[in-house]
């Protein structure tokens, strides 16, 4: 049982609250499924998929599943609480983030990435509002969520990713119907770290990243082999991305 003590920013079609487990429990973060989704969500085999991946995540700089249920017509998910602020209110209210800071973050998502690819768990929704800005680092929260609500709809994966993703961060190949995975998860990596460098998602007509911003060669590397339309020439998954590339050092500026 939760006792609700405030709403917070929504997040796209989910809105989401700060409440207590009664009577003296932690806060937590409880999001609502949009309405539709609810209505055709099994809770009960959401909650045992959502059970199942808290048991593989276990690192520091992932906020792992807590609980999920039904309130009436709508299915909710929980997940501790994080003092701090996201990436996506970082973004809206300064643009562009200095280079060390972009890859202090960048370092931060791609371990948490690490860490669920080698327990077979794909995060599936990776974008600024998933990624946590906080005294101990970057954050990533809601890994494995699509894939949850997916394996507890008649729809699938692909009707989970409509209800819950953003496009500009789902791959080509997500995009026309396929599944999630590793590689996917790359292809939203080369999304996020564009967008930290220049205050905005690459376009298809956009200029080139390095005409836009003077960077590294490891980070420019690393963009662009996320972001290639083809899944088979982008990392494998995030280990392997971490162990290829070079990102500069704390001495950047």
């Amino acid at each position: 049982m939760y006792r609700v003590e405030r709403e917070v920013r929504p997040v796209g079609d989910c809105r989401l609250f700060v409440a207590r487990e009664v009577p003296t429990g932690p806060e937590l973060l409880v999001k609502l499924l949009p309405a539709g989704l609810s209505l055709a969500v099994d809770a009960g085999l959401f909650e045992q998929e959502l059970q199942l991946v808290a048991d593989r995540l276990r690192h520091p700089q992932i906020v792992a599943p807590r609980g999920a249920g039904r309130a009436g017509a709508v299915v909710y998910h929980t997940r501790a609480f994080v003092a701090g602020t996201t990436l996506r209110a970082w973004l809206m209210r300064h643009g562009e983030l200095p280079l060390r800071r972009m890859v202090e973050i960048l370092r931060d998502v791609l371990a948490a990435l690490a860490h669920a690819h080698a327990a077979s768990v794909a995060h599936g929704d990776l974008k600024p509002e998933n990624v946590l800005l906080t005294d101990e680092g970057a954050l990533v929260a809601d890994t494995g969520m699509v894939d949850g609500v997916g394996r507890s709809l008649p729809g699938g994966a692909a009707a989970a990713g409509a209800a819950l993703c953003a496009a500009p961060y789902m791959a080509p190949e997500r995009r026309d119907g396929g599944t999630t995975g590793p590689r996917d998860d790359m292809f939203a990596v080369g999304v996020l770290a564009h967008e930290m460098l220049t205050g905005q998602p690459p376009a298809p007509e956009g200029e080139p990243l390095e005409e836009v911003r003077s960077v590294p060669p490891g980070v420019a590397e690393l963009v662009h082999r996320c972001l290639a339309p083809d899944p088979a020439a982008r990392w494998a998954d995030a280990a392997a991305a971490l162990a290829s590339v070079k990102l500069p050092g704390g001495g950047v500026g």
